[in-house]
């Protein structure tokens, strides 16, 4: 198979023209949105943002490519269109079908021996995990010319200093939305998330996540995200405790749609997942909280297992170029990790601060860690979580 295959600027014209959505107008969004004061961002982050890298040709390998793609995701995490236009580029298979809903499901499958996949996303402290038990395969660079196209202040980061495991994805925060129409107060912390339960009872969603969802508990007593403390976490799990008869639904994936039905009104989750709701609420508002938050990068990674290498290799260096990972954010309501990426974006969600926030906001973010220690509390913390009454 021919791997030295480009890409015309019609080809990737059509494959902007296949951003599928429902009519949406996502400036209106954004100046509905709110966004609120933050604290702690790219603490893993150790270089300066260079100038813009050069875009390189796709990459070229000895090793025969496979036929065939299996992609382990999360939901909605990836165009439709971007898969179709590496099929037809490549005239393989690509299956992109099975989703997990938390880090800590993907990890517990790869642990449990799951097989067949090619590649992951995983969250950064995630790949810290897999790596360390050996469940991800270190990456040949030399098939990864595009690499090159990575911002520089995501190239070293600590769960993966020298990307040897990982290729950056996307990057977002973890917050919370609300609709204006129904909630009437302007919320811009976890206080007021987590204060106004009995007001709102019944109304709310958080991700099925403990790492998201405990450390989101830390900062609202304002601890630090990444705390290690038995007695802070302690403190968070009685907060959460409190506060879950007010909860209806603990979920990843269904949480934008219940809040697009109006079945619930708050709901914790990631940022991108706020503009899918707009569609149908336009009153949706997303909001980083005061006391800070958590920043992450999702990135691709190829599971140890992996029976198609080689194709994944060659997925992960045809994605990291400006004009698709525009593609990719146009789609995903996620910034992206690739120099240039923006030119080739939706302008609204280009300068959405919600998408791309300001330095004053993203100086305070903190990156969640891969300490095991600072996951097991959470992991524990969870299961009593759980098993508490509503």
């Amino acid at each position: 198979m021919d791997a030295e295959r480009r890409r015309g600027r019609g080809d990737i014209d059509r494959l902007l023209d296949g951003v599928k959505r429902r009519p949406l107008s996502r400036r209106r969004f954004i100046q509905a949105a709110g966004i609120g004061p933050a604290a702690a961002f790219l603490a893993a982050c150790t270089r300066r943002i260079g100038g813009p890298a050069p875009r390189r040709s796709p990459a070229s390998t000895a090793a025969e490519l496979e036929d065939t793609l299996v992609i382990y995701n999360w939901a909605a995490y990836l165009n439709p269109e971007t898969v179709k236009a590496f099929e037809r580029e490549y005239d393989v298979t690509v299956q992109a079908t099975d989703f997990y809903e938390s880090n800590e499901e993907m990890i517990a499958k790869l642990q449990g021996g799951a097989t067949g996949y090619d590649l992951v996303a995983p969250t950064g402290y995630a790949v810290e995990i897999l790596a360390n038990e050996g469940l991800l395969l270190e990456l040949d660079h030399s098939r990864l010319p595009n690499l090159a196209n990575v911002e520089d202040r995501f190239t070293a980061l600590s769960f993966d200093p020298e990307m040897k495991y990982h290729a950056p994805k996307d990057w977002g925060t973890t917050g919370f939305g609300y609709l204006g129409k129904f909630v009437k107060e302007d919320l811009t912390s976890w206080e007021g998330f987590f204060g106004s339960g009995g007001k709102y009872s019944g109304r709310y969603t958080v991700l099925d996540g403990p790492y998201e969802v405990v450390s989101a508990g830390l900062k609202r007593l304002g601890y630090s995200w990444n705390s290690t403390s038995q007695s802070e976490v302690d403190e968070a799990l009685e907060l959460l405790i409190d506060f879950k008869p007010h909860i209806r639904a603990i979920t990843s994936t269904q949480y934008r749609q219940m809040m697009s039905r109006a079945e619930t009104w708050l709901a914790l989750g990631w940022n991108g997942d706020f503009f899918y709701v707009y569609e149908d609420q336009p009153s949706v508002r997303y909001v980083i909280p005061s006391e800070g938050t958590e920043f992450w990068v999702d990135t691709w990674a190829i599971p140890a297992s992996a029976p198609h290498p080689n194709l994944a290799h060659e997925f992960i260096n045809w994605i990291l170029t400006p004009e698709r990972q525009g593609v990719e954010s146009s789609y995903t309501y996620y910034a992206s990790c690739v120099e240039g990426a923006k030119e080739f974006t939706d302008e609204a969600v280009a300068n959405d601060p919600n998408i791309y926030p300001p330095a004053e906001v993203t100086d305070k973010l903190e990156a969640t860690s891969g300490d095991p220690e600072a996951l097991q509390l959470r992991v524990e913390a969870w299961r009593r979580f759980q098993a508490a009454a509503s």
